[in-house]
């Protein structure tokens, strides 16, 4: 006697939604999206390396020009003179999924002087790293749910 069962489909189901987790434009573009907001706090708000430390503090002409420009005199740096870095962010495809790129005018230029001038500042901190995590494994699980 042969039973029937559905158990190929499911199987096949399970398998289709197991294969969407390779799919770059899932796991770890949620991640991105999750991350985006908080990097751009942390980097040109609250003017924060990923450790939680001070990225550094202008110089006395450059806090000069700041405030000149209506800006606040506060000495800590927070990369944000014209608010095309922190404006410019977006999801960018990459080679193995998907990362935070940025798309203003000479966003390159500038992010590459400001890792020379204060280091790896766009590096994922602890919170931001967790919250990538948790982005991931609550898309991970949604497919394998479907």
């Amino acid at each position: 006697m042969t039973l029937t069962s559905n158990i190929t489909a499911i199987v096949s189901g399970l398998l289709a939604n197991i294969g969407e987790l390779d799919n770059p434009d899932t796991v770890s573009r949620a991640a991105a999206a999750a991350v985006l907001p908080e990097l751009r706090e942390r980097i040109h708000e609250r003017g924060e390396k990923p450790d939680g430390s001070k990225i550094g503090t202008y110089s006395n002409a450059y806090l000069r020009l700041r405030e000149r420009s209506g800006k606040t005199s506060d000495p800590n740096v927070i990369i944000s003179f014209t608010r095309a870095l922190q404006n410019g962010y977006t999801l960018a495809a990459a080679d193995n999924g998907y990362t935070i790129g940025n798309i203003s005018p000479d966003g390159d230029a500038k992010v590459g002087y400001m890792i020379d001038l204060y280091g790896d500042i766009w590096k994922l901190s602890e919170v931001e790293q967790n919250m990538a995590l948790i982005a991931a494994n609550e898309t991970a699980k949604a497919l394998l749910n479907k």
